[in-house]
């Protein structure tokens, strides 16, 4: 039935990668290199700077956690 009315949500036009998944690929490369540069400072005991990285992401409206394992995992803040 969705189909005759053209807003079948398996068609193409709805399964096609749009502008958000787009810009979730370049947040998530900026987020990424942010991370590494934590982690960078963090290796190095450079608290102040790791503490700064982490502080910018936040304004920016990036959560970073910390896992148990040394991983670190980011989300947007709703």
């Amino acid at each position: 039935m969705l189909g005759v009315l053209g807003l079948d949500p398996l068609a193409e036009p709805w399964a096609s990668r749009g502008a958000d998944d787009d810009l979730r690929e370049v947040v998530d490369a900026l987020v990424k290199g942010a991370l590494a540069e934590r982690q960078a400072a963090r290796d190095r005991k450079d608290w102040s700077a790791a503490d700064e990285i982490r502080d910018r992401l936040r304004a920016a409206g990036v959560l970073i956690e910390d896992t148990p394992d040394g991983e670190s995992r980011w989300e947007l803040k709703r």
